[in-house]
C-alpha cells in the first residue's frame, strides 16, 4: 500500500508529464502554423513577431528602416549563424505592362525589386529602407536607371499588395513569402479648416 508521500509524488509526477506534453503540443501548434503546415525549422522575426505562416500580407510604413531577424529553430546562442536567402519580387495579383523608353514589359516578370528598396543582408538579418515618396513608378525606376518609365495609374488599385518579400533557409527547405504594401506614417492630424465650429 503506498503512502500519502508516495502517492503525491506520484500525482505530482503525472501533472508534470501533462505539462510537458502540453507545451511540446503548444510548441508543434506554433511551429506548424496551427498544424496546417510542416514544422518549421527557419523563421523570421520582424519588430518582435514571428512570422511563421509561409504565405502572408502586411502593410509597411514609409519613411524608415525595417529590421527583419532570420533564426533557425533549434540553434542557440553558440550556433554559427547559417546562411539565408531573401529578394523582393513583384506580386502581381493582375499583371498590367508598363514602358521603358517606349518598350513594353510586363510588371511580374520584372524579377527581383531588392534594389529599389534597398535591400542589405547581414548575417543574422536584414533590413529594407523604405523612401516616404515610394511608389511602383519609382520601384520600377530603379530597377531600370537612367531610363524612361511609364506606369498605368490604376496599377496599385489592381494590386493591393505589389510587391512579394521571400526569405528562404540556407537549403531552401523552408520559404516565407510575405506580400506587403506601403503606407505613410500618420504623425497627426491636420484639420482643413483648422478649427471645429459646432453650432446648435
Amino acid at each position: 500500500m503506498q503512502s500519502k508521500g508516495q502517492l503525491a509524488a506520484k500525482i505530482i509526477g503525472i501533472i508534470l508529464v501533462l505539462l510537458l506534453v502540453a507545451g511540446l503540443v503548444a510548441v508543434l501548434y506554433k511551429f506548424t502554423n496551427g498544424f496546417n503546415e510542416d514544422f518549421k525549422t527557419f523563421y523570421v522575426e520582424h519588430e518582435g513577431k514571428q512570422i511563421l505562416s509561409e504565405n502572408s500580407e502586411t502593410t509597411f510604413t514609409k519613411g524608415k528602416t525595417h529590421r527583419f531577424d532570420v533564426k533557425y529553430t533549434f540553434d542557440t546562442g553558440q550556433t554559427e549563424a547559417r546562411d539565408y536567402s531573401v529578394e523582393i519580387v513583384p506580386n502581381a495579383e493582375q499583371d498590367f505592362e508598363y514602358t521603358v523608353d517606349g518598350e513594353t514589359y510586363l510588371y511580374s516578370k520584372a524579377e527581383d525589386l531588392s534594389v529599389a528598396f534597398s535591400l542589405k543582408k547581414q548575417k543574422s538579418y536584414f533590413e529594407i529602407m523604405l523612401r516616404e515618396d515610394m511608389t511602383i513608378q519609382s520601384v520600377l525606376e530603379a530597377v531600370h536607371p537612367g531610363q524612361q518609365v511609364e506606369v498605368p495609374e490604376n496599377a496599385s488599385d489592381s494590386n493591393p499588395f505589389p510587391y512579394a518579400l521571400i526569405v528562404s533557409s540556407y537549403n531552401g527547405n523552408v520559404s516565407y513569402r510575405i506580400a506587403f504594401d506601403l503606407s505613410a506614417d500618420v504623425t497627426g492630424i491636420t484639420l482643413d479648416p483648422p478649427s471645429i465650429v459646432f453650432t446648435g
